[in-house]
């Protein structure tokens, strides 16, 4: 994972597997220092609610209140605009999972 997280180009990594088995607990601990932005998903909910969700998640890391976003687009571009200036320097890990179902 790390020659990943090394290479010169984007990556992106999927992790998978059976529930409870620490794929959430590896992420976090091998990439603790580098870890920028973190949202998980809720199961079967509808749109309103996962960008509720997605709007909680950017304001922690913003320190700042974060208006809801109508669409996925416009989350991602909000997304886009907190993470610009983290990234210029260095590589970052952002992490998406999606809960239980």
């Amino acid at each position: 994972m790390y020659k990943i997280f090394q290479s010169a180009e984007p990556e992106l990594v999927a992790v998978y597997g059976r529930r409870k088995i620490g794929k959430t607990f590896l992420i976090r601990n091998a990439f603790e220092k580098q870890l920028i932005f973190e949202f998980s998903g809720i199961h079967n909910a509808l749109l309103d609610a996962q960008l509720d969700n997605f709007t909680r998640a950017l304001s922690k890391p913003a320190g700042l209140p974060v208006a809801k976003p109508g669409n996925w687009l416009a989350a991602f571009d909000l997304l886009t605009s907190y993470l610009a200036p983290l990234i210029k320097s260095q590589r970052k890990v952002i992490f998406l999972t999606s809960s239980p179902g």
